[in-house]
């Protein structure tokens, strides 16, 4: 069961395993943001058992700065960027490469805009040459991943970023 940690601003930090959580409901540091998920949470601890199905959201009391990061572009950054789908043909697949749009052997360094999500084929079809002369097109130009919207973390969790935005949405009041 992860939890998503919400800054006191509403700010997305981090997604915690259960565990952190006991601790930190024991500390008083953190707030739920729905009462019916902390009831079950409260009951279960009495139980001494955690198990929930609903994605659980708390807020810290006290607002954390946190400086931003530039994020790498790793494999794992490349695929969650590029939804892990080929650049090239759009193929949904959880066995993808990565490829250098200009190729390494060509001065192609391991950049953001450099970088792609590929599936095999494409990846031999293009091998060592330019888009131009493997006659390819990207789908999608690659762009650097940035932090700003919820966290990162949150593309790795879609039902917590469903809950989020649902909380967002029901915490926004019309002016």
């Amino acid at each position: 069961m992860p939890v998503l940690v919400l800054n006191s601003s509403l700010q997305p930090l981090s997604v915690i395993p259960e565990r952190r959580l006991v601790v930190l409901l024991s500390k008083n540091k953190v707030t739920f943001v729905d009462d019916e998920v902390r009831k079950v949470i409260e009951a279960n601890i009495t139980l001494r058992r955690l198990t929930n199905d609903r994605p659980v959201i708390v807020q810290l009391l006290a607002n954390v700065h946190i400086p931003r990061m530039a994020l790498r572009p790793t494999r794992a950054n490349i695929l969650l960027r590029d939804d892990e789908m080929c650049q090239y043909c759009g193929k949904h697949a959880r066995d993808l490469t990565l490829d250098h749009v200009l190729p390494r052997s060509r001065g192609g360094q391991s950049t953001w805009e450099n970088l792609v999500a590929c599936c095999k084929a494409c990846n031999g079809r293009k091998g060592n040459r330019l888009l131009k002369e493997a006659n390819m097109k990207l789908l999608r130009q690659p762009r650097p991943l940035n932090q700003e919207y919820a966290g990162i973390f949150l593309l790795r969790y879609p039902q917590l970023r469903e809950a989020y935005e649902r909380f967002l949405n029901t915490s926004v009041q019309p002016a």
